[in-house]
């Protein structure tokens, strides 16, 4: 019984080893964004954020004050 356990023990710690080794090469394949274009990048999202929230607001206080000319 104990030789199972430790060949088991042994075949976990290779398969672990495996996966680690298959991490490690899926990150090498990563390509990261130069600080340039996530600069913009950045930019870009959060003018478009800005913008959306705006109209949110335009929208929402538009709705509310038609409501409460029905209500009224």
């Amino acid at each position: 019984m104990q030789e199972k356990e430790k060949s088991t023990g042994k075949t976990q710690n290779t398969q672990k080893k495996s996966w680690f080794k298959g991490l490690k090469a899926e990150f090498n394949k990563i390509v990261w964004t130069d600080k340039a274009t996530l600069a913009k990048q950045t930019v870009v999202v959060s003018l478009v954020t800005v913008i959306l929230a705006v109209m949110i607001s335009i929208m929402d206080s538009a709705i509310l004050e038609g409501i409460n000319l029905i209500i009224k």
